[in-house]
């Protein structure tokens, strides 16, 4: 019976340790908070309706002062540990020697788009990999560069500001175990 308990603990450890790394990285990642660089606020959409005769006027709608806009941290604190989360649980693969987007990878390019839009403050850095190519050294870093574009571009698409993003390709520098594996880009938050 103690070897079976002893089996037990490591299995747990096994399971426990990653979270708690895992956790770890979240917070060590998180990015700081933006500090705004302006007053401004965007405005909010106005719609014309005319009243029914003796009704009431409808109220509109008016672009918020500084007095009256009122900053959601909360909200976007929220959104940047989604971002670190999704940008953890999945990575963004490639098929063999491709830069295009795969069904799945454009589906989690766009629900990364989506959460870098609710956290406007972060800024993503992209960094395309292949796998040992054949052939000459400078085709695996030209793959590598198309695919960090390829992300690049559909995050921008996805509605995000160019000016937030950047991208490089490092060619088959930093292999996983896998050929598969290491057809990848990674996201790092700014």
């Amino acid at each position: 019976m103690a070897v079976g308990r002893r089996g037990a603990w490591w299995v747990a450890a096994a399971v426990v340790v990653p979270v708690a790394l895992a956790a770890g990285a979240v917070l060590w990642l998180r990015p700081a908070p933006a500090v705004p660089t302006s007053d401004a606020a965007p405005p909010v959409a106005t719609t014309a309706v005319t009243p029914e005769p003796g009704a009431p006027a409808p109220a509109r709608l008016t672009a918020p002062t500084a007095a009256t806009a009122t900053p959601d941290p909360a909200g976007a604190a929220a959104a940047r540990q989604k971002l670190v989360e999704r940008v953890a649980a999945a990575p963004l693969r490639f098929a063999g020697e491709s830069a295009a987007l795969t069904a799945g990878t454009a589906a989690a390019v766009t629900e990364i788009g989506a959460l870098l839009v609710a956290a406007p403050e972060v800024r993503v850095h992209l960094v395309g990999h292949t796998a040992d190519l054949p052939g000459p050294e400078g085709r695996a870093l030209a793959l590598s560069q198309d695919r960090a574009r390829a992300v690049a571009e559909a995050l921008i698409a996805a509605g995000v500001d160019s000016g937030r993003v950047t991208s490089e390709g490092v060619g088959d520098a930093g292999p996983l175990a896998t050929p598969e594996a290491s057809r990848r880009v990674e996201i790092v938050l700014t």
